[in-house]
């Protein structure tokens, strides 16, 4: 079984079951699924052919759902990125994916125009809510509908192909493609389908970005696959919109950032809104705070679960047991998934002592793209090396101590400080750049970059520098708080203590 096989089997068991609902837009499952079948044959009426890798740089909306679905049903590669990535970040990964065919919005034709005239795109860029196609632009609708609706699939979509390439920072090789294959993707959504109790009578509601491996296998992939109502929102927009919508539409279901939580139960007239419905919050992306975890459980009457993953394994490898979770921990693993803690020598830790997290399975990623030698090293001796620290208590249950990777996570989103660090130090007047996360309680981590400027430059200030950022790198990687120093800590080799700049920190 795969995802567009699932889709088209739960179209045929629930027809009129509601799948998507989106503004006024209201598509049932067989509705859904004969679009997914008519774009992926005006896809192939493009020329898109298996393997063929195909960007997607959408909002949450059902065209990203529509052509996702419909690349994996002709074996196609999606490459789902941030629509909110400057040109900069897209040409990244446009130069590594080298895609045949860019899904976008109407807002991004400048960003793939630039891009198009110095890369190859060879079969286009389609656009969404576009009624005519003009200056080489395809039609999102015009591809959509003169397709043809087949029930019988061409090909079968094999488990180890590659469905799917997601990129993320790496300071050692900037951007790398993470390949996910359908068996990848499938598995991981059904177990947390089996692990969560999701049936066709729930309600989700999908804020959480679509491009983002979490959203997809936690809310889209597994509410497909247990044949759930979705509702669409195109992306956070404050937590009454989000009240509202879990109120209207009487939502059981929600997956978000401890961020999103944190919002949500300070919104002033919380217990305005009926949210009777309402039972399964899943969280991932970064830790939760037992201050959040007990101040939604009083609001709401049942728990945040709280889970842990990468993007490499698809995400989703341990998850809070719905009837016992453990504040603090991040649960135990799902079904099909194997954890171990390791020591710096790869031999397995007892119960207790902190070390590395490493996992085996079905949802482990087949490896980065174009980087064998990265794949080999986290995989080596069967093991996905995931790179954080953590423990194993008596029970089970895992706690995560600490990123070995320097990653920030702000709002839930990524952000890698090595990418933010290049750009400041390409500014002529800059000598050094470090970049930290550093507590908020609202958005988790908040950015700060420490800054040594040149000898003979006093003309900048903190307003400027984020300006100098802007167009460079996405809004939310733009660093909160700059902070100008006279030297950064570093070691006899030359790497920044970035421990030492938070004890700076406290010290001022």
């Amino acid at each position: 079984m795969n995802l567009p096989l699932r889709l088209a089997e739960v179209s045929r068991l629930f027809p009129h079951q509601e799948a998507l609902a989106y503004n006024q837009q209201r598509l049932s499952y067989a509705q859904f699924n004969q679009q997914v079948s008519c774009l992926a044959n005006g896809l192939q009426k493009l020329g898109i052919q298996p393997g063929d890798r195909v960007i997607i740089a959408l909002d949450n909306c059902p065209e990203f759902l529509t052509s996702f679905y419909a690349l994996l049903r002709i074996q196609g590669i999606a490459v789902p990125v941030n629509p909110l990535f400057t040109v900069n970040e897209m040409r990244f990964i446009v130069q590594d994916a080298k895609p045949r065919l860019v899904i976008t919005k109407p807002e991004l034709i400048p960003i793939f125009t630039e891009l198009k005239s110095s890369e190859e795109i060879s079969r286009g860029i389609i656009v969404t809510r576009s009624a005519h196609e003009e200056n080489g632009y395809l039609s999102y609708d015009r591809i959509l509908n003169t397709g043809k609706y087949s029930a019988v699939f061409d090909s079968d979509p094999y488990p180890d192909e590659v469905a799917e390439l997601l990129y993320t920072f790496s300071a050692a090789s900037s951007y790398r493609g993470i390949m996910l294959t359908n068996n990848n993707l499938y598995s991981n959504a059904l177990a947390i389908v089996e692990t969560c109790q999701i049936t066709p009578q729930d309600r989700a509601l999908l804020v959480a970005p679509a491009y983002h491996i979490a959203a997809q296998t936690c809310l889209i992939n597994a509410g497909i696959i247990a044949g759930v109502t979705i509702v669409i929102h195109e992306g956070w927009r404050g937590a009454e919109p989000v009240l509202n919508t879990i109120q209207e539409e009487h939502i059981t279901f929600f997956f978000g950032s401890p961020t999103m939580y944190a919002l949500i139960t300070k919104h002033p007239e919380i217990y305005h809104f009926n949210t009777i419905n309402w039972r399964l919050a899943l969280s991932g992306a970064a830790s939760l705070s037992k201050e959040l975890y007990h101040h939604f459980q009083n609001i709401f009457g049942f728990p945040i679960i709280e889970g842990y993953g990468l993007t490499e394994t698809s995400p989703v490898i341990c998850l809070n047991p719905l009837d016992r979770p453990k504040i603090g921990s991040v649960g135990k693993t799902i079904p099909g998934a194997e954890v171990k803690i390791f020591d710096p020598e790869d031999q397995e830790l007892p119960c207790g002592q902190i070390g590395e997290i490493a996992a085996r399975g079905p949802y482990i990623m087949k490896g980065y793209y174009n980087h064998e030698e990265e794949t080999n090293w986290v995989m080596r001796n069967g093991w996905f090396h995931t790179g954080d620290l953590g423990y194993m208590d008596d029970d089970g249950y895992i706690f995560i101590v600490d990123r070995k990777k320097e990653l920030i996570i702000r709002g839930g989103l990524n952000v890698h400080p090595h990418e933010i660090e290049e750009i400041l130090s390409d500014h002529p007047l800059i000598f050094d750049a470090a970049v930290i996360g550093v507590p908020d309680p609202v958005m988790g981590e908040e950015i700060m970059a420490f800054i040594v400027l040149r000898n003979d430059s006093n003309d900048v200030s903190p307003d400027k520098l984020k300006e100098y950022c802007q167009g460079k790198i996405a809004r939310f990687k733009i660093p909160r708080y700059i902070h100008f120093v006279d030297h950064l800590p570093k070691t006899p080799s030359g790497k920044i203590l970035k421990h030492e700049l938070r004890s700076m920190l406290d010290k001022t």
